[in-house]
């Protein structure tokens, strides 16, 4: 009996010294969720220094990273943050804090020339609305100019007009050989075309007054409103401001003893196969 009393008290002198090392040794882990946490606030259009004050009391901190452009957040207050307002925080976190860079402004670029797709998608990409207007102040297609004009600066968001040409029309050009110099205008303007240079050649043996070369070649592709420059043969109704050419024109043919040049007017004033002249 004596021996199991021994027993008893050696196992419970044993069970305490074992608890109390257990206790001192190897604490018991802290429960996770109790811990105090604090809700971020919602710190955009704060000046970022303000913005670290408010977080520095609530126990977490701050730190800047990045600006970005607003047009409506001053230069130097918060514009994005991260987490979120109204997420959960322990004390110690970090929030990050994005701060505005302010109004971003822009220069509408030259864009005379480009065609109209090529101006259009320049504009979208620095960031301006653009409104596209056709118009025929030009011939040729493309890009004409801009409202604002090129070189403006613009605050973001801004939008700009761009002027787009969807040009004329291509033509042939027609056969203006043998004809008299005061049709000319009638008969390019019938065709949408204009009559450029106009050249005397004094020497020439066609009848005066008619056509002995053009420039461009009958049949020629021509954008509506283009040129078309000619030599005119014999003298110019003003000679003291006239345009005058002792070379032979190209592609004319010399007159034949006693007949009519061939496929040219007449001495008597009359291109075969055309009647009066």
């Amino acid at each position: 009996m004596r021996f199991l009393r021994l027993v008893f008290l050696f196992a419970a002198m044993f069970g305490i010294g074992y608890l109390f090392a257990a206790i001192r040794l190897f604490p018991a882990a802290a429960d996770p969720t109790d811990v105090a946490f604090t809700e971020i606030p919602d710190l955009t259009g704060v000046a970022i220094a303000e913005a670290g004050a408010r977080l520095s009391a609530l126990g977490l901190v701050s730190t800047e990273q990045g600006r970005l452009h607003h047009g409506e957040i001053p230069a130097g207050a918060v514009v994005a943050q991260r987490p979120l307002p109204g997420q959960l925080a322990r004390a110690g976190d970090t929030i990050v804090l994005t701060a505005s860079a302010g109004l971003e402004t822009r220069r509408v670029p030259d864009l005379a020339g480009l065609p109209g797709g090529e101006a259009a998608a320049l504009l979208t990409r620095l960031g301006f609305d653009i409104d596209i207007e056709e118009t025929d102040e030009s011939a040729v297609a493309g890009a004409i100019r801009t409202e604002p004009v090129a070189g403006t600066n613009l605050t973001l968001p801004a939008r700009v007009r761009l002027f787009v040409s969807q040009g004329k029309a291509i033509v042939a050009v027609p056969d203006l050989q043998g004809r008299h110099v005061d049709d000319l205008e009638f008969l390019l303007e019938e065709v949408d075309l204009r009559l450029g240079a106009v050249r005397y050649q004094i020497e020439a043996p066609e009848v005066q007054g008619r056509v002995i070369f053009q420039s461009p070649a009958p049949g020629s592709a021509l954008r509506g409103e283009g040129f078309v420059s000619v030599i005119v043969a014999g003298a110019p109704p003003d000679p003291a401001t006239a345009d005058l050419t002792r070379e032979t024109a190209r592609d004319t043919i010399l007159a034949t003893p006693g007949g009519a040049t061939p496929g040219r007017a007449t001495p008597g004033g009359a291109t075969p196969g055309d009647g009066e002249g």
